[in-house]
């Protein structure tokens, strides 16, 4: 079993990273993206058609989401730390917990209707509203992927408590 996990989280670890590295490359083509399109718009008064929604639908979502699950085992997601260090052990030991549980539900959620949402995107070509009209199931199956390695490793952090280092900032 315990070969079973490790050999599960390595799967996991690599899904992650290439997640990450696809939200990385984000942040790129979007940077570039801006740019071509400000440019085209102020020097030539031609900007990119369609820039600002693929920036919006695809873009941020590959950003935010494909991120995610990678920045919460760094222990990088936006934590409530002032008070910590005023509450005793004990309830920490059980307030923990409980917030996991609320997180993993609530990505559960999102996986769940996302996935329904990406599944009916697919069966009705879904598109975009701009002029471009490219396909909108990709950037919801994004989020979707980006939510279940999320559900992933909090579900880890709940039942495997030791692999998931929390830093104190």
């Amino acid at each position: 079993m315990n070969n079973f996990i490790n050999a599960l989280d390595k799967v996991i670890g690599l899904i992650e990273k290439i997640c990450m590295a696809g939200s990385v490359l984000s942040v790129v083509l979007m940077m570039l993206l801006v740019t071509a399109d400000v440019t085209g718009r102020k020097l030539f008064n031609h900007p990119i058609p369609g820039s600002v929604e693929i920036n919006e639908e695809y873009l941020m979502v590959s950003i935010v989401y494909l991120s995610m699950s990678y920045v919460y085992v760094q222990g990088g997601h936006v934590r409530v730390t002032l008070f910590r260090r005023f509450l005793p052990g004990p309830f920490l030991k059980l307030i923990d917990p409980c917030l996991n549980i609320f997180g993993l539900f609530f990505f559960s959620l999102i996986t769940f209707f996302g996935w329904e949402k990406t599944l009916t995107a697919m069966q009705f070509g879904e598109t975009s509203s701009c002029i471009l009209a490219y396909p909108l199931a990709p950037a919801y199956f994004l989020l979707t992927l980006g939510a279940a390695l999320l559900c992933l490793r909090i579900a880890e952090s709940i039942f495997l408590p030791a692999k998931i280092k929390w830093e104190e900032h």
